[in-house]
């Protein structure tokens, strides 16, 4: 319903209903496929995919432990990093062939995810994978990275103060106990 309201007044309007939903004590069920909407004004939140229930919980539950690989594109902006990787027990390999040291919890197709937020730039040597930049976005109180590993775009929130041009190589920091596992068939949601 707010979709057409410009920045700042939708903003507003989000805080006028959450306010009002408040003050008046009622139960109030709110349709939206803007998913900062549903996470700002809702106590619960039901995420649907073509008119069945994918998860059903608090907003913060579904953003920090989402059910599948819908949820987890869905919820967040920006959307979580999901890339296909082939697991073994030496680590992960993406399609374009580079292999990371990581422990999933199986092995074969999977879906790896991790928010923008908990990756790091690091210093060479450091990092799990160097790729160059492909886009860089000030974007105020932080900066987006974004660059792509084979034809997967992929972004890492950084400092406000960084400063980087398009072909820049970067290193990147991936969080062993922020990562998530989904099973490449179905999309399920692996747990350790």
């Amino acid at each position: 319903p707010l979709s057409y309201l410009d920045a700042k007044l939708r903003v507003t309007a989000r805080a006028e209903i959450k306010n009002l939903s408040e003050e008046l004590g009622v139960t109030t069920v709110y349709v939206t496929h803007d998913q900062v909407e549903a996470m700002t004004l809702a106590h619960r939140v039901a995420v649907m995919n073509d008119g069945v229930i994918q998860q059903l919980g608090r907003p913060e539950d579904i953003y920090n432990d989402p059910a599948n690989v819908f949820v987890a594109g869905f919820i967040g902006s920006p959307a979580m990093n999901l890339l296909p990787v082939q697991a073994s027990t030496q680590g992960v390999r993406w399609r374009d062939g580079v292999n990371v040291a990581l422990r999933a919890p199986r092995e074969g197709q999977l879906v790896l995810g991790v928010r923008a937020e908990d990756m790091h730039l690091t210093a060479e040597g450091d990092g799990h994978f160097s790729a160059e930049v492909f886009t860089f976005e000030l974007l105020g109180d932080c900066s987006m990275v974004n660059f792509k590993l084979g034809e997967t775009l992929l972004s890492v929130k950084a400092s406000k103060s960084l400063r980087l041009a398009r072909g820049e190589r970067v290193h990147v920091r991936l969080p062993q106990d922020r990562l998530y596992w989904f099973d490449a068939a179905s999309g399920e949601r692996l747990r350790d």
